[in-house]
């Protein structure tokens, strides 16, 4: 359990540093679809369950943290695809608006596909760590 703790202090760590830095802020301010919030609860419960001992969910939360950073992608996409408008490209409001749109499903599709995998990763190391 010592091995365990110390394991998640230093991902926690890392961590700290990604939001010390920004990063976890800019993640979660440009998933518009809010899939991160999600992603991150499922994580959280997951890594509490390991902590009290309760590890038989792991092999499916490890595939489902990656399904919905995918899922996410895929909205992303969408809403990107949305977005854009032929017509409105003749002008440079519209260019603008087109690529404001466009912007805005690509940060849902990175990010919430970044969130998916740097969870799946994490709870992959402490399943790894009690031996599922």
């Amino acid at each position: 359990m010592i091995r365990l703790a110390i394991l998640n202090f230093g991902f926690a760590c890392f961590l700290a540093w990604a939001w010390q830095l920004g990063y976890v802020q800019f993640v979660f301010a440009h998933d518009i679809s809010h899939l991160s919030y999600l992603i991150s609860a499922l994580f959280v419960a997951s890594l509490a369950g390991i902590f009290l001992g309760k590890t038989s969910h792991l092999d499916r939360v490890e595939v489902w943290l990656v399904t919905l950073g995918l899922i996410g992608n895929l909205i992303g996409f969408v809403l990107a695809m949305k977005g854009i408008d032929t017509g409105a490209l003749g002008s440079a409001e519209g260019v603008q608006r087109v690529a404001t749109n466009l912007l805005a499903g690509m940060g849902v599709a990175f990010c919430s596909s970044l969130v998916g995998a740097v969870a799946a990763i994490w709870i992959s190391v402490n399943a790894w760590m009690v031996g599922k």
